[in-house]
């Protein structure tokens, strides 16, 4: 709830300061966490955490935005997107290696697992800050004339010239049809995202492995997401209107991923089924997410509307953290019925988004 008010005080105030400073605060957050020890102060963190972060993955799609034409801006976010991918590669084995740590100074494992995350992130913000800019015109390593051919080159994609106050960017933005269909879009999206990043660990355990080997064959599927994700983007960037071509697709390679899941038994088959879930993902991500970035002539409703679209998405996140209860161990079927469905209608979505889109533009 937290993504539309970031993205209004983002435009008000400076990217730099406020997308760094978030970033610098989910990092501290992050550390602490790794030496807290009661329940309750670790659910006051995590709430806090989730404050800190909701803000920068719509603000930066709004900046690159600003910065790169529609069709440029694909590959960018595919990039932008394999650094959630190389995580999922790492994070298995780094979970791994952290069980060893289990004991050392009267500390538990998950605890080291909170301080490796939290002091790069604390890092990285301070580079955040000496590398983002919030105009154009503040980046000191481009000529003049660099800075006159950019302007030229955006001017172009700003084809509203309306000038809205806040309160009516906000109306403008809840009350168009796009921003509910992208909104669904992305929703079924991080239901199946959430669902296979978070629990693909525990759902190769109740293929027959054990726990600490479920952590290290999390990461190889991975690498086909990073694979498939630069594919998309390089595809969303060299042919024009193919989004929702692409996201049907997508959701024909996930109906096959979980189809799989469900009527496959021998665990190296149902393994394999996590190759294909993962394409599928990768397919559709660039689309999906840059989607309504590229939508918004207005830069005030797009601010607005990017927000309000990965708001409403990031429910799925919610959604999914529901579906794998250890109750239904080691199949799971509910939760993989429950993802072939978001999967299939990602697919009819999309291509009603597609059609309208196309009727609105001609």
């Amino acid at each position: 709830m937290f993504e539309v008010p970031s993205n209004v005080i983002l435009k008000q105030t400076s990217a730099v300061i406020w997308l760094s400073s978030i970033m610098l605060v989910w990092g501290v957050i992050t550390l602490v966490m790794g030496f807290i020890t009661s329940f309750t102060g670790m659910l006051i963190a995590r709430l806090l955490l989730g404050v800190a972060e909701s803000g920068y993955i719509p603000g930066i799609l709004y900046q690159m935005s600003r910065v790169y034409k529609a069709r440029e801006l694909s590959m960018r976010v595919s990039l932008l997107l394999c650094m959630s991918a190389i995580s999922g590669i790492v994070s298995g084995p780094i979970a791994y290696g952290t069980s060893f740590l289990e004991g050392r100074n009267n500390m538990h494992g998950w605890q080291y697992l909170f301080i490796l995350e939290g002091v790069p992130t604390i890092a990285l913000s301070l580079v955040s800050y000496f590398s983002l800019f919030d105009h154009i015109d503040q980046v000191g390593w481009l000529t003049a004339e660099q800075k006159q051919l950019q302007h030229a080159r955006m001017e172009s994609q700003h084809t509203s010239h309306a000038t809205y106050t806040q309160l009516q960017a906000i109306t403008k933005a809840f009350t168009d049809w796009k921003t509910w269909l992208f909104a669904f879009v992305y929703m079924m999206h991080a239901v199946n995202f959430s669902s296979f990043s978070i629990f693909s660990p525990v759902i190769i355990d109740g293929f027959g492995f054990s726990v600490l080997t479920s952590q290290l064959l999390s990461a190889p599927p991975n690498l086909v997401s990073i694979t498939v994700v630069l594919i998309s983007g390089y595809m969303t960037e060299k042919y024009s209107n193919c989004r929702a071509k692409l996201m049907v697709a997508s959701s024909c390679v996930l109906t096959i991923g979980y189809t799989m899941m469900l009527v496959l038994h021998e665990r190296w088959a149902l393994y394999g089924s996590l190759f294909v879930i993962p394409a599928g993902l990768g397919l559709q991500a660039p689309a999906v997410v840059g989607w309504s970035a590229v939508n918004y002539p207005d830069l005030s409703i797009r601010a607005v509307a990017v927000a309000l679209v990965v708001m409403i998405g990031n429910l799925g996140g919610v959604i999914a953290s529901y579906l794998y209860p250890s109750t239904h161990a080691p199949h799971y079927r509910f939760g993989n019925g429950f993802n072939l469905i978001c999967a299939i209608l990602i697919g009819v979505a999309s291509a009603l988004t597609g059609y309208l889109l196309s009727r609105e533009n001609r």
